[in-house]
Order: structure tokens, then sequence, then C-alpha cells
């Protein structure tokens, strides 16, 4: 192998190891499993202000949006009688709502509260007209 042949794969090779490096740091950095609101609860010192995600239901009766200042607060458990206060602040989702599955992505600040950067509401793969669901309700009831 001549000497510009050496350099040619000499750099290829460099190329390479760069564009390992870049985005092995890069998806380490991104990457935020999904926890449960017991998780956190029970272990709160592993989570204690560090970027994290967690899945879990709106509680009933929880809810309070003051929509002047854009701030929502509530509460997440997953059907036990532990929960997360959350605290967010920006426009509160469409189809959020209590009951409904949530995503919240945010730091916990203190034990048991969870100030959210990003919310994501979970929602229903089908998608109905008001007119299909008025429907379907009442040849459910017509069934009973």
């Amino acid at each position: 192998m001549n000497k510009r042949n050496k350099k040619f794969v000499f750099g290829g090779l460099l190329l390479v190891a760069i564009a390992l490096g870049l985005f092995a740091s890069i998806s380490s950095d991104n990457m935020t499993y999904y926890h449960t609101p017991s998780e956190i609860i029970n272990q709160p010192d592993k989570f204690l202000n560090k970027k994290i995600r967690i899945m879990g239901l709106i509680e009933a009766g929880s809810v309070t949006w003051k929509p002047q200042e854009t701030q929502l607060s509530f509460r997440i458990s997953e059907d036990s009688p532990h929960f997360l206060k959350i605290n967010y602040t920006g426009s509160k989702p469409d189809m959020f709502k209590e009951g409904q599955g949530v995503v919240v992505e945010g730091q916990l600040t203190q034990p048991g509260l969870v100030v959210a950067s990003k919310l994501l509401v979970k929602h229903s793969e089908e998608y109905k007209t008001k007119e299909q669901q008025n429907k379907n309700s009442y040849y459910q009831s017509m069934a009973q």
C-alpha cells in the first residue's frame, strides 16, 4: 500500500470513529426511559433533580388550570393510593382530562413533586366523527 492509500484509509477510519462517538454521546444524552409513579415515590433519591419521563393516569378531582398564567397542576398515579403532584407551565393539551393517560417529562424537584417541561396525552387509536360516536352509542343502548 502506498502512502496515499494509507492516508485515505486512516482518514476514513478517523471519520467513522468520530461519527460513532458523536452518535453514542447524542443517544445517551437524549435517552429517557418511562417510569411509573410508584418507582419514583419508592426511590425519590434516585430520581431527584434528574430528567425523567413518567407514565400514569390523571387523578379525578386533582386538576387545577389557571389559563391566565397558563399554569396547570394535577396528580398522577397508577390506580393506587400513591400519587405524584405535577406542576406544568404552558398551554394545556387539547385532549387533557381526568382519568386520561399522560406522559410527563420533567424533573423531580422534591419528593412527590415533578416540575414538567412536556406533557403528552395518550389517546385512543380510534378516530371517529361525532356522528359515528352517536350511532355507536345508540346501537349499544339498543343491544342492552
